[in-house]
């Protein structure tokens, strides 16, 4: 079964692009999908979606007991600013993230590693055309601001799915982007939209237009009251309900008793089934300043009514294709000439049948979009460039691990569970040789670890020696992480777990420690100068090596890993070991035997690191056991950070065990 993520603004109204897309997902295949929802906003506790879709804590829930919206904000753009913070919130590992829209919800969807990605754009993107705007006001850097933030998210995602040929075409114009991208239209479900449309309700004895959605700046319902306004100089036979609510309610309606239109509008409130309103409106209109698709406008259509809507979303393709209604500006004396000539009985357009067809069928809608996740999904995992490797796995207890054999002449993963944390190490026990390497994992460039990951398994078969490789379980704490310096999680400390366990493991194998070496590069040579300490008589081998995590030129990986390591970040501060080595060696009273090798040419190794370790060294308090610490400086400009060659970090090795 797939597992499943869609981000959305709210899922708490039933108008719309959550209608819409509750239409799709309720019909989802059940025991082929795992859907999970998080919604930016809750804003009741109703919800459209069927009970085997998880609805995920919003970010910002406005029925909250004692419901404080200035905190509630500050988090919300705290968690939009930092993709740490917001990954903390998200538990499980999907293999599909969807954003059911640009801006906010794509952002969230790209923070997330793991897992394929698709953007579902369901607005228009018109709204980050800075170029229309005066360069001199604010607003002209906020949206320019916004559209370069949109540019590079948009490069996060494998697929984009577009619902209407305006937002395909505002896509490509604003940002370029043509590949990759699919037309699925939002659809309706025709045969119950004939069922509701004819219950019962009350309808008023004039002729009637409706306008439904939430009444917010964006959808501009002020234009048509203006537009009332003007026909009731002319005529007083017509009504016109407003469905929806927002946070323009009270604006409006101050508007309708100010103007005396209180017989000619109503303000209906949220409305849980506006067909029979549709279906006997002599027109359904639409005044939004902007719109992805409004599936409100193909409903009228399906029910014969016609639309009045500005030039937004499907509007123009279904006026041009079915002749079903009228185009409007941003004008109220437009929009009044075009009411009136409705009330006016216009070309009958109440005799028609628009004969919209299955076009927007949401049978064919839920095919399309199964379809496109599927082959997303298939894509992305293609271009993975971490595989598991082929070898074969053993996974015990650590209870078990004493009863356990070690197999010889052959390579696997042990996998060793303790506290429901894996300990995994790739294992090659040579029978004809009791001399050991063990190697410990650099950053993994790529992130996302699912899988155990083994940087240099491939030496094990040029070694003669025979040869452990450590997987660090920091890794799994979160997709976000790239290094995580054995530190663990709270008071668990998972790099002094896997050193005990494969201290087990090489008395199993018959190994001595003092011929034993232990080998890493960057953050693998920092775990192995630790690790070292655990493993008293094996010898170290660290090639640019950190040694002091807190002073890595990459602040955010550290950041990165006390976030997700500790519940209660400040608690760090307790574990000093876990960060310095220098504190390691007073801690446990234990200096391994080193060799430390150090590039002259990495600012990255000297400045930050090599320099203070020396510093701090000479006051170190040490009153256990002390062996020598050798540093070995190269000069290679053209290396900088990077390790010494295979060849010569094997010579090397073989060296230190007295290895023929």
């Amino acid at each position: 079964m797939k597992k499943l993520l869609f981000i959305t603004w709210s899922i708490s109204y039933g108008y719309g692009t959550e209608k819409s897309l509750a239409d799709v997902l309720n019909r989802m295949d059940k025991t082929q999908y795992d859907i999970s929802i998080l919604p930016l906003f809750k804003n009741s506790d109703s919800t459209i979606f069927d009970s085997n879709i998880k609805i995920l804590d919003s970010l910002i829930d406005y029925t909250e007991k004692n419901f404080d919206e200035q905190a509630a904000l500050n988090n919300y753009y705290k968690l939009l600013a930092s993709p740490m913070q917001f990954n903390k919130l998200i538990n499980d590992r999907y293999d599909c993230i969807i954003a059911c829209n640009h801006n906010a919800p794509s952002y969230f969807a790209s923070y997330i590693k793991g897992g394929a990605k698709i953007l579902w754009i369901r607005g228009d993107m018109r709204e980050l055309d800075y170029t229309v705007l005066d360069e001199n006001t604010s607003q002209y850097k906020q949206v320019r601001q916004e559209h370069e933030m949109q540019s590079n998210v948009l490069k996060c995602f494998d697929s984009i799915a577009v619902i209407s040929d305006v937002v395909q075409q505002a896509l490509q114009e604003l940002f370029g982007i043509r590949e990759n991208v699919i037309k699925i239209s939002n659809s309706v479900d025709g045969e119950k939209l004939q069922e509701l449309c004819k219950v019962s309700v009350t309808l008023p004895d004039k002729m009637l237009f409706t306008t439904l959605g939430r009444l917010e700046y964006n959808k501009n319902q002020i234009l048509l009251l203006k537009a009332a306004k003007k026909i009731k100089k002319h005529r007083d036979d017509f009504m016109v309900y407003i469905l929806g609510d927002g946070e323009d309610k009270a604006k409006l309606q101050k508007y309708i008793e100010d103007n005396g239109l209180e017989k000619n509008v109503r303000i209906l409130g949220f409305v849980e089934n506006p067909y029979p309103y549709i279906k006997n409106s002599i027109a359904t209109v639409l005044t939004s300043l902007s719109e992805g698709f409004s599936l409100a406008l193909v409903e009228s259509v399906m029910l014969n009514t016609p639309i009045i809507s500005t030039d937004v979303g499907v509007a123009k393709e279904l006026i041009e294709n079915y002749n079903c209604g009228d185009l409007i500006g941003y004008d109220e004396n437009e929009l009044a000439d075009v009411l009136l000539r409705y009330l006016n009985k216009y070309d009958g357009y109440k005799d028609k049948s628009f004969n919209i067809g299955n076009e927007y069928d949401i049978k064919s809608e839920t095919a399309k979009t199964t379809e496109l996740i599927e082959q997303t999904i298939q894509k992305a995992s293609l271009s993975i460039k971490m595989k598991r490797l082929p070898y074969p796995e053993v996974t015990i207890h650590e209870y078990e691990l004493d009863n356990y054999e070690i197999q010889n002449d052959r390579l696997y993963v042990l996998r060793v569970m303790k506290g429901g944390v894996p300990y995994e190490y790739l294992i090659n026990r040579r029978s004809d040789n009791d001399k050991l390497v063990v190697f410990n994992n650099g950053a993994v460039a790529e992130g996302d670890i699912t899988i155990p990951v083994f940087q240099r398994h491939s030496w094990a078969n040029t070694l003669k020696t025979s040869s452990v490789f450590c997987m660090d379980p920091t890794l799994y704490l979160n997709s976000f992480l790239q290094v995580g310096w054995g530190i663990g999680k709270n008071e668990d400390y998972y790099l002094e777990n896997s050193s005990l366990i494969l201290k087990k493991i090489i008395e199993k194998m018959g190994i001595c420690l003092e011929n034993t070496a232990i080998y890493g590069t960057s953050a693998g040579g920092y775990l192995s100068i630790i690790m070292g300490i655990y493993l008293k008589g094996a010898k170290v081998i660290a090639d640019n090596a950190q040694l002091d995590v807190r002073n890595w030129i990459y602040k955010e990986a550290l950041t990165s890993v006390i976030t997700f390591a500790f519940d209660n970040i400040g608690d760090a501060l307790n574990y000093r070991e876990r960060f310095s080595i220098i504190d390691a060696f007073e801690r446990h009273g234990y200096v391994p035997k080193i060799y430390m090798h150090v590039n002259l040419c990495s600012t990255a190794d000297n400045s930050t690191q090599l320099v203070p370790f020396l510093k701090n060294a000479e006051t170190m308090k040490c009153n256990g056991e002390y062996n020598d610490i050798e540093v070995f400086l190269h000069f290679e400009p053209d290396k900088g950070h990077n390790g010494i060659s295979m060849d010569d970090a094997i010579s090397f090795l073989y060296r230190v065990l007295n290895q023929n």
